[in-house]
């Protein structure tokens, strides 16, 4: 991948996918890449972003903190994600904050210009009305991790609904986005395993079929 220039990255990325060549060439001269490493920041809650954020590589967390100070993890993005995009086309401060949990790569692309070109093109703001709705099912998932009556109930939700990020993710990584310990994770999982709800895979676990 990193031999790829940016329009070639854009190319691979569905959003992108269906525009033609002087619409990918327009979209490139308005587009930069970054590169990350593990434990660097993206932005900080109450920027303002001047750039749609396109995640290319890379494991990224959005977190809060609250009113004491601890973080709070809203969820773990990964390839071909926007992040933050709502308040960036909203032109108001971000929400949260944003560090990469892995070397990684980013492309911003300038939102004035990106607007004036391509926000009402289709295939784009269909795609970005999907990104939308995304970012509302994590919000629900993470008011039902809120809810949720035990562990036992957060950690077969999230293994359900996040098989590909599951794999991805590191075990005390899990447990800050479900509230939890990694020993009350580590406890649990144990259970489920031995309840064969859950499998060991490879690189982590998933649910049984």
């Amino acid at each position: 991948m990193t031999s790829k220039s940016i329009k070639e990255l854009l190319h691979d990325v569905n959003i992108f996918s269906t525009l033609g060549e002087d619409e990918l060439s327009a979209l490139e001269k308005i587009s930069h890449l970054h590169t990350y490493k593990e434990g660097d920041s993206l932005f900080t809650a109450d920027d303002v972003s001047s750039v749609l954020m396109l995640l290319i590589e890379g494991v990224v967390s959005v977190f809060k903190h609250d009113d004491k100070g601890n973080e709070i993890v809203i969820g773990y993005f990964k390839r071909a994600e926007f992040l933050a995009e709502a308040a960036t086309l909203r032109h108001t401060p971000l929400p949260s904050s944003a560090r990469f949990q892995t070397d990684g790569k980013l492309i911003k692309i300038d939102i004035e210009a990106f607007e004036d070109l391509f926000i009402m093109h289709p295939g784009i703001s269909y795609a970005i009305i999907q990104s939308l709705l995304q970012k509302i099912e994590l919000l629900q998932q993470n008011i039902h991790f809120n809810i949720a009556s035990s562990s036992i109930d957060k950690i077969l939700h999230f293994y359900k609904e996040n098989p590909k990020l599951s794999l991805d993710l590191k075990q005390y990584e899990i447990a800050s986005v479900l509230g939890m310990t990694a020993e009350t994770l580590s406890r649990n999982i144990r259970k489920l395993v031995k309840e064969n709800k859950l499998i060991k895979v490879s690189t982590g676990y998933k649910i049984a079929q």
